[in-house]
């Protein structure tokens, strides 16, 4: 009877021995893993938050309002800024923006000479139009609108002048020339009219003021 109850207190210690060990072993492990999880939290700084959420809203702001602003530029404006002129020198460049503008159609066919030696460096239109003396000054505004265009987006350009037959009430026709500089564009303008070339924004404003004064 004593060597049974040996045997089963000796068994009942084994279990508590073996328990205690996986107890402790159980701690061990939740202490790694918890050790763990803390490693893989990085500590986050509120202030640094806030700002980085304040710099991506003022940005996605800047954003909406340029392009806004985008779409208020008239496909015009983009299509002849396109074609501005570094040098009243490259002939080719310049008849591609007096195509742009589309002189043939708004005004009348056209020969052109450049003036690139002397000053002032001038665009010289010999336009094949006769006009009513009574229809002179109107027929000038429109193409003193044009001459404006010219000037702002041919960079060295000081001058435009244009050439075409004038029917008097009397007499015979006779030819005249009218011209524009860089001058008389800025008193006309109130400002330098290189500033109307500078980009798309604000040669399209140049549009918009010559089409609210038509």
């Amino acid at each position: 009877m004593k060597t049974v109850r040996s045997s089963i207190n000796k068994n009942i210690k084994m279990i508590l021995v073996i328990a205690a060990v996986t107890a402790v072993a159980l701690g061990g492990l939740l202490l790694l893993i918890s050790g763990n999880n803390e490693r893989d939290q990085v500590p986050t700084d509120p202030t640094e938050s806030g700002e980085a959420t304040e710099q991506a809203t003022e940005q996605e702001t800047t954003q909406a309002q340029e392009t806004e602003e985008e779409r208020g530029i008239s496909d015009e404006a983009r299509e002849l800024f396109s074609a501005k002129v570094d040098s009243i020198s490259d002939s080719a460049a310049v008849a591609k923006l007096l195509e742009t503008i589309d002189l043939k159609t708004k005004v009348a066919n056209y020969m052109v000479e450049l003036q690139t030696k002397e000053s002032p460096k001038s665009v010289n239109i010999r336009l094949h139009k006769t006009v009513a003396e009574a229809d002179k000054n109107t027929f000038d505004r429109m193409v003193q609108g044009y001459a404006l265009q010219i000037l702002a987006l041919i960079n060295d350009a000081q001058q435009v002048q244009w050439t075409y037959t004038l029917i008097p009430q009397q007499g015979e026709p006779a030819d005249v020339t009218i011209y524009l500089n860089q001058q008389q564009a800025a008193q006309l303008m109130g400002s330098d009219v290189k500033r109307y070339g500078a980009d798309e924004k604000t040669l399209d404003a140049l549009l918009k003021l010559q089409k609210g004064s038509e």
